[in-house]
């Protein structure tokens, strides 16, 4: 698996950060790539969700799912089919604002891209992650 992470500081209590993140609705309004989100069951670990989402230039399909939550520290989500992936939000408090550390570990899907392709893809990697904290910050202090 390739890692890609960042973290950012947001100006906002944790609650209100977190809450953004639970809205599963709201995900292509801060996630840059992220085109659709449907099919939404649940709340809290076992929460799940359907996705298209843009990387490179190829749009991937797949399902996710909540595997771990714990109310305003840390959400994992696992994502199967397109692009397999785990993402770990973790979120400390920082004075009146919050500190968000995202952790992505995704597969490369080979056949689609290549092997040729991995270097590329993990720098875009972290690219994205860095534009979504971002997004997410500016919609949240904005």
């Amino acid at each position: 698996m390739v890692k890609a992470e960042g973290t950012i500081v947001i100006n906002a209590p944790v609650e209100k950060v977190f809450g953004l993140l639970q809205d599963t609705e709201r995900l292509p309004e801060w996630m840059p790539l992220l085109i659709d989100v449907s099919d939404i069951k649940g709340d809290g670990v076992g929460k799940t969700f359907k996705w298209t989402y843009k990387f490179i230039g190829i749009k991937f399909t797949g399902e996710s799912k909540i595997t771990e939550e714990v109310a305003n520290q840390k959400v994992v989500t696992k994502s199967t089919a397109g692009i397999e992936s785990v993402w770990t939000w973790k979120f400390t408090r920082e004075g009146k604002g919050t500190k968000v550390d995202l952790l992505v570990e995704y597969t490369i899907p080979v056949p689609v891209l290549g092997k040729f392709a991995e270097p590329f893809v993990v720098k875009q990697g972290v690219k994205d992650i860095k534009h979504t904290l971002e997004t997410f910050k500016h919609l949240l202090e904005g």
